[in-house]
């Protein structure tokens, strides 16, 4: 039997099709397997109308040790300090969602890669 080095990655989410829909874009990913049990990382799936979001964080930092990465459709300020205060180690906005980003964030929450630099901001004149 062959060594299996991939991610394993877990997804945590209240809505079904959400949660459907970001395992789908990780199984694109061969360096990734989705997986039920205790994972590398997890991703915790905010949706718009996720109004318990800081409880869910805290639950998700008290329950497992893995790196989180949140998939957010909007963060209020609330959710935001929520965010920080648990050391989520990287927030993508769902309707920006790709599998290159997802990749990216997976990889930088396994401690795999550095997380992608900020970009470079211009003066305003």
């Amino acid at each position: 039997m062959l060594d299996d080095h991939r991610i394993t990655v877990k997804v945590h989410a209240t809505d079904e099709l959400g949660r459907a829909r970001i395992v789908r874009q990780l199984r694109t990913l061969p360096e990734v397997r989705v997986v039920r049990d205790a994972a590398a990382v997890e991703i915790l799936l905010l949706g718009r109308h996720d109004e318990d979001a800081p409880e869910q964080l805290r639950r998700r930092t008290r329950e497992s040790w893995a790196p989180l990465v949140v998939v957010a459709d909007e963060l209020g300020e609330t959710e935001l300090m929520a965010v920080t205060e648990y050391g989520v180690r990287s927030v993508l906005w769902g309707h920006r969602l790709t599998p290159r980003r997802l990749a990216r964030a997976v990889h930088a929450a396994a401690g795999c890669c550095p997380p992608e630099p900020l970009p470079k901001l211009r003066a305003l004149i």
